[in-house]
């Protein structure tokens, strides 16, 4: 199989998708432009984020189409933000549906699958989900605080509001998951997402949401997984 995946992020998701591909899928093996595939490979491609995300797409609908056959999987992997999942699932299609309408992709490549993988509110929001990280005594004030406006160990990430005093709810999710890593000695920057990226952090976003059905979004990508390896574990 070979796959194309648009990140929204420059940093963080084109670190996290690799190292997530390379445990779940590991016979595939990275590429640089759709023309370069062959067998077993992908192209993992950096929106620069939101809303210039959107212009890569008809980039890579072209790229697909002129190497027809060639892929059989197209995700498109981006942020909530400040919406409800279905209110930017809606809007990624549309951006989707528009571009596929300047192509021949009907004919060219008619069993492409499209994947848009919501990552509802942020990538951050799944890394909360660890329900081992977050201390049952937290020592620091504010991460006192966070847990007591919102027991992510508990309560579904996806489901948590904007904390008092910061502007958007992706800001706080991502300050709620620095507080949460740092008191297991375990440092989270943009550029540095560290643990997050192993797969036993994996594994075990993946145990939550089978026990607890909570972090339905991120369901979308094991399922997508699956679908790409329906042997796996």
């Amino acid at each position: 199989m070979n796959l194309v995946l648009l990140v929204e992020g420059a940093e963080t998701e084109p670190r996290v998708y690799e190292a997530w591909l390379r445990h779940r899928l590991p016979a595939l093996h990275r590429v640089a432009n759709v023309a370069d595939l062959t067998a077993d490979g992908y192209v993992l491609v950096s929106g620069k984020g939101y809303p210039s995300c959107y212009r890569r797409i008809a980039g890579l609908l072209q790229d697909i189409e002129a190497n027809p056959g060639r892929v059989q999987e197209l995700w498109i992997c981006i942020d909530s933000d400040e919406d409800t999942y279905e209110a930017r699932y809606a809007e990624v299609d549309r951006a989707v549906q528009a571009e596929l309408q300047n192509t021949r992709m009907a004919r060219t490549n008619p069993s492409l699958e499209i994947r848009i993988l919501i990552q509802h509110c942020c990538i951050e929001t799944w890394f909360l989900g660890h329900d081992g990280f977050l201390r049952a005594g937290p020592q620091s004030r504010q991460l006192v605080d966070f847990k007591r406006f919102h027991d992510v160990s508990t309560d579904d990430p996806e489901r948590m509001g904007t904390y008092p005093g910061y502007v958007t709810r992706a800001s706080f999710h991502l300050a709620y998951l620095k507080a949460m890593l740092l008191e297991r000695n375990h440092r989270y920057t943009k550029q540095r997402p560290g643990v997050v990226i192993e797969p036993s952090y994996f594994e075990a976003l993946r145990a939550r949401r089978a026990r607890t059905k909570h972090l339905a979004s991120f369901q979308h990508l094991l399922d997508a997984l699956r679908a790409a390896d329906p042997v796996g574990p």
